[in-house]
């Protein structure tokens, strides 16, 4: 390989997003599949276990410190002018730290170990077949083993080649769910599961890491690494990283914990039905909104300020949209999935769908913005406020879920949001980014906000009227289909006459007269 990656900015996002989105379509079909089977074979205590010790491990990634996103920043520039030198050095250095970060984690996850039990509030819970240290030490091993081989991963999200590492993680799932199926279906025991994935796992990405070290051949033969006061510039956006790390490990990875704390194990199995859904979801919508972080950063080395925030405001009416369509839909199809698919028994309350509803539009209307503040390394000018977000949001979700059960835990995520990262993450992306105020963005984030909402509340009276209940996943499916179409066609109404609609229209109708020719 002579150079990185010379296609189009354009181009670039294009086929990240859309290998992302058909990849995390095909993630959720499979996981979808497993979990059915999973199910059939075993129960929702073996999935609470699962969610139970995920939640534990990215808890322990906080060792990381958020230093990942400090390098990666630093690849753009040299990978814009091809130099390989300087990518060789960063990458050295990658290598040590993300080797030590393993090691860390490691430690860290034997010694909790003793107190495993104080994180499950029934120990009957936990299905006797199952020798929870021996599980638990297969999962730390799993998590341990990603930092052998992420980093190299890391070069080609910064190439803007995101979608081959989507390809290739989507081919490494759907292996390991084809061989944990066969297990299960021949011995029905969890642990010989759960040891299969973990081979599976380590022998792909290390057959991965090889292909990559030949795609960048000259990268990989650089030996040395960066000097002294390139760690400490590194070290000092670490500084920021580690607030941020905090808040996100916080916020995303102890729900389950919680709730396995204060409600069940079996709730914490109930949740992760709906969680996977979600999950699988949102990991679609980052794919398609939030996977071109490098792209962006490119943007803002090489084009004009007022180009730029041209580029975010289209991107961003896209990523209201999505957010809101993606909501409606979730509100009113994800408990006739959960009946149809696992029983009425595993439906949660309608409060705790109201919550993960909300949570969702939230989380999903912001990626863009997420994605710019990333791509401009803006992240060192917020660093207090993740940890702020953390603590709200740990302290509002312990404080609600003895009172509102599970629905507690996602109404703390939504409380802490509000007051934290819902108005500081624009404003520093406006001031520092693009220099003007927020005027504009908090008018498209109001407009569309109430329109998700009203949207969401006439479709449930109207199901409510109706009276049809969905007995079956065809019914589902046209369900489904009349809901997206017919929530497409209000935001299409309501926003017709603005630029950025205006602007895909006519992009739309190009591609479709040079099509034809």
């Amino acid at each position: 390989m002579k150079t990185f990656n010379k296609n189009s900015r354009g181009k670039n996002i294009i086929k990240t997003s859309g290998v992302g989105v058909i990849c995390g379509l095909v993630n959720t079909l499979l996981s979808f599949i497993y979990r059915s089977c999973f199910l059939y074979f075993l129960s929702a205590e073996y999935l609470g276990l699962n969610g139970l010790f995920s939640n534990i491990l990215q808890v322990l990634s906080l060792a990381e410190l958020g230093i990942g996103a400090a390098i990666v920043f630093r690849f753009y520039d040299p990978i814009s002018k091809n130099d390989f030198y300087q990518v060789g050095k960063l990458m050295n250095f990658f290598r040590k730290v993300y080797l030590g970060i393993g090691g860390v984690i490691l430690l860290c996850g034997l010694m909790l170990l003793p107190f495993l039990k104080y994180f499950i509030s029934d120990m009957n819970d936990v299905p006797s077949d199952v020798n929870l240290y021996f599980i638990y030490i297969l999962y730390l091993l799993q998590s341990v083993s990603s930092y052998m081989y992420a980093y190299k991963q890391n070069m080609l999200t910064a190439d803007q080649r995101q979608y081959l590492v989507s390809f290739v993680q989507t081919g490494i799932t759907f292996l390991k769910y084809i061989a944990q199926l066969m297990i299960l279906y021949i011995t029905r025991n969890f642990t010989y599961t759960l040891f299969l994935s973990i081979v599976v796992n380590i022998g792909s990405n290390y057959l991965f890491s090889l292909w990559i070290t030949k795609q960048y051949k000259e990268v990989f033969e650089v030996k040395d690494t960066i000097t002294l006061k390139e760690k400490k510039q590194i070290y000092e956006d670490t500084k920021a990283c580690i607030c941020h790390k905090i808040g996100g490990t916080v916020l995303n990875s102890t729900d389950n914990i919680i709730i396995t704390k204060f409600v069940s194990l079996v709730a914490t199995g109930f949740y992760s039905n709906y969680a996977m859904i979600i999950n699988g979801l949102n990991t679609i919508l980052t794919q398609l909104l939030g996977s071109f972080t490098s792209s962006l950063g490119n943007a803002h080395a090489t084009i004009s300020q007022e180009e730029n925030y041209l580029l975010f405001k289209r991107l961003n009416f896209v990523n209201y949209m999505v957010a809101g369509i993606s909501t409606v839909c979730v509100y009113m199809l994800i408990d006739d999935f959960i009946r149809i698919w696992v029983g009425e028994d595993m439906l949660l309350d309608s409060l705790t769908v109201i919550a993960l509803s909300a949570q969702l539009f939230f989380e999903v209307s912001r990626k863009i913005t997420t994605s710019y503040t990333n791509g401009y390394g803006l992240f060192v000018k917020d660093r207090l406020r993740p940890f702020v977000e953390a603590i709200i949001n740990l302290c509002v979700s312990i404080l609600l879920v003895t009172r509102l059960g599970i629905a507690g835990v996602f109404i703390g995520t939504i409380v802490s949001h509000l007051l934290t990262v819902f108005w500081r993450e624009p404003y520093i992306l406006f001031r520092f980014g693009f220099q003007r105020n927020t005027v504009e963005y908090w008018a498209n984030f109001l407009k569309f906000s109430l329109l998700t909402v009203g949207t969401c509340i006439l479709f449930r009276f109207l199901k409510n009227q109706i009276g049809i209940r969905v007995a079956n996943f065809t019914l589902l499916f046209l369900e489904a289909v009349i809901v997206l179409i017919s929530v497409t066609g209000i935001y299409a109404i309501c926003f017709c006459a603005t630029e950025e609609y205006k602007f895909y229209w006519n992009w739309l109708k190009g591609r479709y007269k040079n099509a034809g020719k």
